[in-house]
């Protein structure tokens, strides 16, 4: 498979990802009070912190493995015509 059918295959799988609204932004944006985060509120909302904290690295995890997949994609050789399979 040649570079422009894997571009094709990331775009395809990337249309495909619905948009992420991260619960961690929200409580930002929420516990904010005179521009600065109200960590007295933050303390009392502890159990959706908890969630917002695991929601993000867990969508953090998924995205080092997308882009480590897409980096493997860059190291497949092209083995097309003309060019010999890595068995040859």
């Amino acid at each position: 498979m040649g570079e422009p059918e894997n571009i094709e295959r990331v775009i395809t799988a990337l249309v495909k990802v619905p948009p992420k609204d991260l619960l961690i932004i929200e409580l930002a944006n929420r516990f904010m009070k005179d521009g600065q985060l109200d960590y007295d509120a933050l303390a009392e909302a502890q159990p959706e912190v908890n969630r917002a904290i695991a929601e993000a690295k867990m969508y953090g995890a998924y995205t080092i493995r997308a882009v480590s997949t897409l980096e493997q994609l860059e190291a497949i050789p092209d083995v097309g015509p003309g060019h010999p399979s890595p068995s040859e």
